[in-house]
């Protein structure tokens, strides 16, 4: 559909001089669509990697579509009446609501009381389209071209993670085996305390004294001597 309207276009002298050369436009378009996007400052740091850190997630300033006409030297139309006026118009509360041709019937109207060619409007939005596009087409380039650096800065940032992983993972490996080494050694150990402790009780055991019990003759029944305590003198 844009490229049936954008057909209906006439070049003339009189939109040249208000838009400016087609040479000079072209010019404008090359080099808007080559430049470089604009980071947002930032903020110093001390540290490497945490500049480093921002820089990565530093966001991309994008022209304004306002910034990308004026660079490409579009310049105001005859009495305003640039395409940007007849979306204005179209959105107004007036004929917001109305059938289509009813708004081009009204766009059709105000356009004939100012004195303004349909003409104008087609080529004020062809020359709008081509800023755009051109702008498109460079930041595009250039935005892939960095997707691509960053796709190989992944690739060399996953094979370092993977040495130093792999390095940690040995390290780690080291410690478990000596964990293991050393338990096993202490285990030994305790084994050997506890033959040793059971040796000495064994020895300590024999050294004792044993208790030495009374002869029974010597000893009366109880019973004994409560009778001989109650027998008459």
């Amino acid at each position: 559909m844009r490229s049936k309207w954008l057909g209906l276009v006439h070049k003339d002298d009189k939109q040249d001089s208000l838009n400016g050369s087609s040479d000079a436009r072209s010019n404008a378009y090359s080099d808007l669509g080559n430049r470089a996007p604009v980071p947002v400052p930032q903020a110093e740091h001390a540290s490497a990697d945490a500049a480093e850190e921002n820089a990565v997630s530093a966001p991309i300033e994008l022209l304004s579509m306002e910034d990308i006409y004026r660079a490409a030297g579009i310049m105001n139309p005859r009495k305003g009446y640039s395409i940007n006026k007849i979306i204005e118009m179209l959105h107004s509360e007036f004929i917001r609501g109305s059938s289509k041709e009813m708004k081009r019937a009204s766009v059709l109207m105000a356009l004939g009381a100012a004195g303004i060619s349909v003409d104008e409007v087609l080529q004020d939005a062809k020359v709008r389209q081509e800023a755009i596009d051109a702008y498109e087409a460079g930041q595009r380039k250039q935005f892939e071209a960095l997707l691509a650096q960053k796709a190989e800065e992944n690739i060399q940032i996953q094979a370092e993670l993977e040495r130093v992983k792999a390095r940690y993972g040995e390290r780690l490996r080291r410690n478990l085996d000596g964990m293991a080494r050393e338990k096993a050694t202490f285990g030994k150990w305790l084994t050997l305390k506890q033959q040793e402790s059971q040796s000495m009780t064994e020895a300590v055991e024999l050294c004792l004294k044993t208790p030495v019990s009374e002869p029974a003759s010597s000893a009366l029944p109880e019973e004994s001597l409560v009778n001989a305590s109650t027998k008459p003198v």
